[in-house]
């Protein structure tokens, strides 16, 4: 269940102020709507079929919590040469260290790191990643990212308003 108004992080770029001679677009982790916290539900069933059931939503005067359920898992260790493998037989490229973007179905996955996924049998289990479909700018963050060979170092920005605040 969602607590205390928080809904995870949503992944983004922002402009900031730099030397002419820098990228002025830099990668943040938002935080996320209650809309932008069911979509990722929806894009890890995309990921792992099933994985998400949304089992209500409670509203109490101007709070709102998402109630959901995922299976039980044994909490196995994988390392990130082994989340880097996997999500690369996905058909995904990496974009920042623990982010990775699969062009076929425009489909980016963040916070991707070891307290993140799990081992079952014989695969892993995203289960609290963060998936997006980029469009706009960010989708050309990305491309641009991918097309010079270079991965980019997300910012986490949880203290400040959500975007278009």
């Amino acid at each position: 269940m969602t607590r205390d108004g928080i809904f995870g992080l949503s992944p983004g770029i922002d402009l900031a102020l730099v030397s002419s001679d820098m990228d002025a677009r830099r990668f943040h982790l938002w935080e996320a709507s209650p809309i932008e916290y069911l979509e990722r539900l929806l894009l890890q069933n995309e990921l792992v079929p099933g994985l998400n059931r949304l089992e209500g939503i409670i509203v109490q005067g101007e709070d709102v919590a998402v109630v959901s359920s995922q299976p039980r898992f044994e909490l196995e260790p994988v390392s990130q040469l082994e989340i880097d493998a996997w999500f690369e037989t996905q058909g995904f490229e990496k974009v920042t260290r623990c982010g990775y973007y699969r062009a076929g179905d425009n489909l980016g996955v963040f916070d991707a790191h070891a307290k993140n996924l799990v081992r079952f049998e014989d695969t892993l289990i995203p289960f609290d990643v963060i998936p997006c479909r980029p469009g706009g700018g960010f989708l050309q963050f990305i491309a641009d990212t991918l097309a010079a060979g270079h991965q980019v170092k997300e910012v986490r920005t949880v203290s400040t308003s959500p975007r278009g605040s």
